[in-house]
């Protein structure tokens, strides 16, 4: 049995993380994402795309250096900027 990083803020972040995947990934959900995945982790394609993708959705630059963030801290940094509320 493989051991898992766990996905407590991942899980937190539950309804950033679908709005993420629906609006940026498409229809390319990841099964599980673990607290410490990063943008890298849940996506291959082309990097300038995804950023270019996030920028648009958020209304706001996304850079490499966000990109490196774990994925839960990226989407509340992008909720943040984009002026939602805060989880």
């Amino acid at each position: 049995m493989a051991d898992f990083s766990p996905s407590i803020e991942m899980q937190k972040f539950a309804p950033l993380a679908e709005d993420f995947y629906k609006n940026i990934l498409f229809d390319e959900k990841p099964l599980f994402v673990s607290d410490e995945a990063t943008l890298f982790d849940i996506w291959s394609g082309d990097m300038e795309e995804i950023l270019l993708r996030c920028s648009a959705h958020y209304r706001t630059s996304v850079t490499l250096e966000d990109a490196k963030l774990p994925l839960w801290k990226l989407l509340r940094l992008l909720d943040d900027r984009a002026g939602g509320p805060n989880l």
